[in-house]
């Protein structure tokens, strides 16, 4: 290759080393750049391309609109370089007859119309010309001298990039069907009819909104608006800090006050003082089963004065029914605090919620569910512990309990006993008008002890079967003697109640009315009237209304579910049918196999909605499979493959729980299965990855590596080795070497099954790897293989995260639009499959684009978007994009937004449960960094400081960032 003499080589260092374009040196260039008649034409045609690419978005074919964009990329370059590089002109007509081609045999048509092959093509021309935009910006970027006196070398390149081009288009049908101009015309044309027709339509379809569309502003009022908007919206967050996100959080309200209630005025009154007053932080209501506790809670949260003092959003229902262990506890208090992504640990994501809070009355309804869990007290406890430091939170406990949890704390403490006489009375006449003069009620509101939910069951039991007072007062004794003789307490006085409404005529004349409330009973959450006939009872007719007859049942709103009282009562093991809970635990097993979508699938989002729908219940009836089941191991292979298994996959996307899958793998000990315990062990190995426990995640991978190995399942090995390069990189050290062998051998799995999916997903992997090393170059060359094969296979959430590396890669390269097309890709990818984290984390990603190019105000409504979609999430704010925010107000001139953006940014990343994708202490000093120099503008980072920079920015980045700040 020619070199430049030593001469030259002196002049061009000088040259480059002034910093200024030497005008006197090249004083002929504008005679060289003179335009061509040629170029004239590719002026005129820039309208046709300017339709090409509008056409080409309405095409259903993955990718198709990129390829477009990069085309019109690569014709632009050729068009500015013409004037030094001769084989431009060949490149550029090349390049537009093939797009022009493409589009026009792909216009109008539907996504199951376009062939396989065809969807295949065009991945590779992503490819290509991505490559080839990478040569032509590298010639773009040099120096206009260098540009004359490496003129040759750079055509060279250029006809190599032609050479490339038709080598990987042998293939390409459509390539050859243009041969010269006449025919690229005759094309232009067709694509710009059928743009036209379109274009058409469109103003047809305005035309019917064009009375709406008089009042519409001009397009610059509406950008002043939207940034008056954004402007009002981050001052009104900073105004409160980084609290004002919980005002936004989709809470569980509390219910509606039960409508028949008696006999607690008194009560009511003093504990509405106490929440008002403020005079005590905490109130626990204790008492057995059927007193009204959970009434009585009602009645004070819904007081006019208690809704002054509270809004509604600071109310919170927490209803612990739903929660026989400790995960679910934990879920239920998650779900109804809003938060529903979570860090990994749900204990950090609830404190920091609540620290970052206004005032709130967190009301525990039932807790004696998750406060007597056989295992996990000691967790629960410490829940109520952490909560009681947070001194703007207080406790609402309802409990079935002789004394308060956490005993030690200060609790304004009510012992819940019998209503009076009278309030009975009035209790017992509201469910049975008709006994108002049964001159025996007197004697039968004595005898069951003036329990409000007694009251209620005898009541109905009386009226359903038309009894008097005194009938059912002697059905009471000859129960109550059976069961326990003289002397009832109010424990079992409340089961005497509740077992004669079960052996009710009413009941009786039901078989299926027994089974029924047995399978509701298992059902800790309830479940709706369509998801119970559906799946969980086989025969409602008749039954159903006997149980809310004798309210047996409840319903409230569309959900219907048992008295924590009755269901205790129930599911005792005296009284519960074995077979019901078999066929409910087969129940379970159905309900998830009918939904166990890929993320990929189409009916994913809908089916993973109604599995967390009805999480609660699946964990709850999944737990109580016994392990000596008669037909032990059929049965249980069953229940953990189709159940356990498929759950565990599910919380391991959305709740990052693993009680679910360490109970599957106590169950499935003694078994020899490799492949069930392989899957068991990859499952627990990746949500252990989400949980941030990197060494436990590894020990349980390698594990399950062995397991695939020794079923031969090279498939499963080759996914299992990709998680585990997963964790060995999340967990840190010296990786680089180990990462790579482990994913070389995923590729001769892969290779041996043939799966060019997972071939695929290995060369994303290698591209991480080398992108994590900083080797730019080899992580593009790897992800732009990746790409369309991951296109092609329709792996929608892996080719997500190929776009978002490729997009940063293109961004620590400064190619700021390459970045910003492949984060577009991405978003609109991780939209599609519904993973609003991700969005969250792309739009971060585009706003830290536009602050790269000098757009602060798209960068700020773009990380605002960020914090919107994170804050729906019922999470605190990312500190990364507040901190872009804190950029980007400072571009803009708004020092005052910009420092409280940077102090809350450091507040969150002091938060415990803030996400943070870098390792802290390098954002926090990127954050301190910008922070101390709103206050001194000429500011220059120390080499430490630098050095942190470049770990969130790039060099050119921070270049632009250091320059004054307007």
């Amino acid at each position: 290759m020619p070199q430049p003499t030593l001469q030259w080589a002196v002049v061009i260092e000088r040259v480059l080393s002034l910093g200024e374009q030497p005008n006197n040196l090249i004083t002929n260039v504008n005679e060289v750049a003179k335009p061509t008649r040629g170029e004239y034409a590719g002026e005129a045609a820039k309208g046709s391309l300017t339709i090409l690419e509008a056409v080409a978005q309405a095409v259903p074919v993955p990718g198709l609109s990129i390829v477009v964009k990069l085309a019109l990329n690569i014709i632009k370059a050729c068009e500015e370089g013409h004037a030094t590089l001769e084989r431009a002109q060949e490149l550029k007509f090349r390049i537009k007859a093939l797009v022009l081609t493409l589009v026009n045999e792909l216009k109008g048509k539907k996504e199951g119309e376009i062939r396989a092959q065809m969807i295949w093509d065009i991945g590779t021309l992503h490819r290509e010309f991505y490559i080839i935009q990478m040569q032509l910006n590298e010639i773009a970027s040099q120096h206009p001298l260098r540009l004359i006196l490496f003129k040759s070398l750079n055509d060279d390149r250029v006809r190599r990039c032609v050479a490339r081009l038709d080598t990987s288009l042998e293939s390409f049908k459509l390539a050859r069907t243009i041969e010269h101009t006449d025919m690229l015309t005759k094309v232009e044309q067709q694509i710009a009819t059928f743009h036209a027709r379109q274009q058409q339509n469109i103003q047809t379809l305005n035309k019917v909104h064009a009375q709406q569309q008089q009042n519409t502003r001009t397009l610059n009022e509406v950008h002043t608006t939207v940034m008056q908007l954004s402007i009002v919206d981050a001052n009104a967050m900073f105004a409160q800090g980084s609290r004002a996100h919980s005002t936004f959080i989709p809470r569980a309200s509390i219910p509606a006050n039960t409508h028949i209630f008696h006999g607690r005025d008194t009560l009511v009154a003093e504990l509405v003082g106490v929440l008002v007053r403020g005079s005590q932080r905490h109130i626990c209501l204790l008492g057995p089963g059927g007193m009204g506790k959970t009434s009585t809670s009602l009645a004070v949260m819904n007081h006019p004065d208690v809704e002054a003092r509270f809004a509604e959003h600071l109310r919170v229902w927490v209803p612990c029914v739903k929660a026989p262990s400790t995960s679910l506890f934990f879920d239920t208090l998650c779900t109804s605090l809003g938060i529903s992504i979570k860090s990994g640990n749900p204990l950090d994501d609830i404190l920091s919620v609540l620290r970052t809070s206004p005032p709130i009355v967190l009301v525990l309804d039932n807790f004696e569910t998750p406060w007597n869990a056989t295992e996990g007290q000691s967790e629960v406890e410490q829940v109520i512990r952490d909560i009681n430091r947070i001194p703007h939170i207080t406790l609402f406990i309802t409990i079935r309990s002789l004394s308060p949890p956490c005993e030690d704390l200060s609790w304004h403490r009510v012992d819940l006993r019998a209503v009076n006489a009278t309030a009975a009375r009035d209790i017992y006449i509201s469910w049975h008008p008709k006994g108002n003069k049964d001159p025996g009620l007197p004697g039968l509101l004595e005898l069951i002890g003036h329990m409000p939910l007694a009251v209620m069951l005898m009541a109905k039991f009386a009226a359903s079967n038309g009894l008097s007072a005194e009938h059912v007062a002697e059905e009471y004794k000859v129960l109550g003697t059976a069961v326990m003789g003289q002397g009832l307490d109010a424990k079992t006085s409340m089961d005497v109640c509740i077992g004669l409404s079960v052996n009710s005529p009413r009941m009786a004349a039901h078989p299926g009315a027994f089974e029924l409330l047995c399978t509701i009973a298992m059902l800790p959450a309830g479940t709706s009237y369509k998801t119970l006939s559906k799946w969980w009872a086989r025969d409602l007719i008749g039954g159903l209304g006997v149980l809310k007859d004798t309210s047996l049942v409840e319903q409230n709103g569309s959900t219907i579910f048992v008295l924590p009282v009755i269901q205790r009562y129930i599911l005792h093991d005296s009284r519960f049918s074995k077979y019901v809970g078999m066929s409910v635990i087969e129940s379970a097993c159905r309900f998830l196999e009918a939904h166990a979508s890929d993320i990929n699938d189409e009916l994913y989002k809908s089916h993973s909605a109604a599995v967390s729908a009805e999480e609660g219940n699946l964990e709850a009836v999944l737990l109580t499979t016994p392990e000596n089941h008669a037909t032990q191991d059929g049965f249980l292979v069953r229940v953990i493959r189709g159940g356990f298994l498929l759950l565990a996959r599910h919380q391991r996307r959305h709740s990052a729980r693993v009680n679910i899958i360490e109970s599957a793998l106590h169950l499935a000990r003694h078994f020899n299965d490799n492949i069930l315990r392989g899957d068991l062990l990859f499952c627990y190995g990746d949500s252990l990855v989400r949980l941030r426990q990197y060494n436990k995640a590894c020990k349980h991978l390698k594990a399950a590596l062995n397991h695939f190995l020794s079923a031969s399942d090279r498939k499963r090995a080759a996914n299992c080795r990709l998680q585990l390069v997963d964790a060995i990189q999340l967990r840190g050290g010296g990786i680089f070497k180990r990462c790579q062998e482990i994913i070389v051998d995923a590729q001769a799995d892969c290779e041996a099954i043939g799966d060019e999916g997972l071939a695929a997903r290995c060369l994303l992997y290698l591209g991480i790897l080398h992108f994590k090393f900083s080797d730019n170059p080899t992580a593009v060359d790897l992800l732009m293989q990746a790409e369309p094969v991951l296109t092609r296979v329709k792996d929608r959430e892996h080719h997500a995260v190929c776009s978002r590396v490729c997009s940063l890669v293109h961004y620590y390269m400064e190619q700021y639009d390459l970045a910003y097309t492949c984060a577009a890709s991405a978003l609109e990818e991780s939209d599609r499959i519904g993973d609003s984290q991700r969005c969250a984390g792309l739009h971060k990603d585009i706003g830290r684009i536009h602050s790269a190019r000098g757009d602060f105000e798209g960068s700020l409504r773009s990380y605002l978007r960020c914090l919107d979609i994170w804050k729906s999430l019922g999470l605190p704010p990312l500190p990364d994009a507040l901190r872009g925010m804190g950029l980007a107000w400072a571009n803009l001139g708004k020092v005052k937004n910009a420092r409280q953006a940077f102090e809350d940014s450091l507040q969150q990343f002091a938060s415990p449960g803030a996400p943070t994708p870098r390792p802290i202490q390098t954002s926090i000093a990127c954050t301190q960094f910008f922070l101390h120099r709103l206050e001194n503008p000429t500011l220059i980072p120390t080499q430490e400081e630098y050095r942190q920079l470049r770990c969130c920015y790039s060099d050119d980045h921070i270049e632009k960032f250091l320059a004054p700040v307007p």
